[in-house]
């Protein structure tokens, strides 16, 4: 599991309401843990200047060490602006090298972000490359590849991580290499296409070049080279998501870019706490095809969140669990589990995952459970229906107030003179054919319709406003 942000977002005991949390604005981009690489092309004081070319360009970030250029390979600062500010111009026949200090970025998964702007298209260019000892390609992004306009490559490892049909590849652009163990993803403007990710390889680089290769002098890139921007580990798409609005609005992007910050500048407005749901068929809902009738869509309208659907129909609570416990892409935000409804696995308790995936949570993260459900062929005195309401009372009782009844909440409304009152179906204690789908032939005996989802979606939204999420 993957740091999360440094801002705590809560307690972990939910109770006590007080309103949301708190979370400032992105002051700078150490807000985020593991910033070891910036250059930062706004930033003369980072510069040793011959005139206008750069001869050094210093790395702020914590790896330290800097890039340095000679004769008339030296870029241009300052004859140029990205946005208001000013920046480093590369006129295909300039590059940087990086000294020794920085190459410890590519020897495990890391999370790489470069701001540029292409003056050339359908002209194969390279931004940045970086190699081992014996020439493998460890990291880089490539625009144009093979003279073909709208084609990036990113690289970690020498495998290409391929977008072949980039809009994007003109710019002004903020690329983003983000590296997971076992998969590695391009993003251009905040966006990563089917197809645009691929198996990594980590290992340390011996050469670093900004503007070109570092084995000859073809390709170098015509064009701005704004900022490079270098995390030692994963970031959460959370964090991303930050990283990108940060650079974007600095550098007048913001328009360009996609997601959470592309209307709103992270620098001045504080962060909302958005939401992972993991869980079943209750959560994944495949059987509405109209996505916005899901309680997560819902949700996440209501709310104004991103709302993670971590759904997999038909998962047992151990399944669910671990997928959190692998999770690394929404660790820091709020979690709710909607589990246990298909039971544990061999040899585990409903309770005893809940447990784990709870305990596996950053310290102060909000988090909400939900109860497993049974179906009308699971009335009160059957043997499911006493295992399952022994799973919730469990739980309940582990988790006070973080538990959040939703099946009974449901029943209730079946009660006589409620709205959906169904008199057999509430004294068996499950729910009743109004709540239930209907596929045109058939009524399911436990699945929820579009008109139940949306009333515990309705029922999640008003506990997460009443505790202060």
């Amino acid at each position: 599991m993957s740091m999360m942000i440094a801002i705590s977002l809560g307690v972990t005991n939910q109770g006590g309401g007080g309103g949301a949390p708190v979370v400032p604005a992105m002051a700078a981009l150490t807000d985020i843990p593991g910033l070891v690489v910036d250059f930062d092309g706004s930033d003369a004081s980072t510069m040793v200047l011959a005139g206008t070319l750069v001869t050094e360009w210093a790395n702020k970030g914590s790896y330290g060490g800097k890039a340095t250029g000679s004769g008339t390979a030296r870029p241009n600062f300052g004859t140029r602006t990205m946005g208001t500010l000013p920046t480093l111009d590369f006129s295909g026949t300039n590059h940087m090298d990086i000294s020794a200090e920085v190459m410890n970025l590519t020897a495990a998964a890391y999370s790489l972000f470069e701001v540029w702007d292409n003056d050339l298209n359908g002209t194969a260019s390279i931004l940045t490359l970086g190699k081992n000892s014996g020439g493998t390609v460890r990291t880089g992004v490539q625009v144009d590849v093979s003279n073909v306009a709208g084609r990036i490559y990113q690289y970690s490892g020498a495998t290409a991580i391929s977008d072949p049909n980039a809009p994007e590849s003109v710019g002004p652009t903020i690329t983003q290499l983000r590296g997971t163990t076992s998969l590695a993803y391009n993003y251009i403007n905040g966006i990563t296409r089917g197809g645009a990710n691929g198996a990594p390889t980590y290992g340390a680089m011996a050469t670093w070049r900004i503007g070109g290769d570092p084995a000859n002098t073809g390709s170098r890139w015509n064009g701005i080279i704004s900022q490079i921007v270098g995390y030692n580990r994963v970031l959460t798409i959370d964090e991303c998501a930050l990283v990108l609005g940060f650079l974007a609005w600095k550098w007048g992007l913001q328009s360009y870019i996609a997601g959470e910050w592309a209307t709103k500048d992270p620098r001045s407005n504080p962060r909302v706490l958005n939401i992972a749901a993991f869980g079943d068929s209750f959560t994944e809902l495949a059987y509405l095809t109209d996505p916005a009738t899901h309680w997560t869509n819902l949700l996440a309208a209501r709310m104004g969140r991103r709302v993670y659907d971590g759904g997999i129909g038909g998962q047992t609570s151990t399944q669910v669990t671990d997928r959190s416990i692998a999770d690394v892409d929404y660790t820091d935000r709020g979690h709710i589990f909607f589990c246990g409804t298909n039971g544990p696995d061999s040899g585990h308790t409903v309770l005893g995952d809940i447990q784990a995936a709870v305990a596996d949570l950053p310290p102060g993260t909000k988090f909400l459970i939900l109860p497993s459900f049974n179906s009308s062929n699971e009335p009160a005195g059957s043997a499911g229906y006493i295992n399952k309401m022994a799973n919730n009372a469990a739980v309940a009782a582990a988790f006070p107030d973080n538990y959040l009844d939703i099946r009974s909440m449901l029943i209730a409304l079946q009660a006589p003179g409620q709205p959906y009152q169904d008199g057999t179906a509430y004294a068996g204690d499950y729910l009743s054919a109004q709540l239930r789908f209907f596929n045109g032939t058939s009524t399911d005996a436990l699945h929820p319709n579009a008109l139940c989802v949306s009333l515990y979606a309705q029922m999640i939204g008003d506990r997460i406003i009443a505790v202060g999420w």
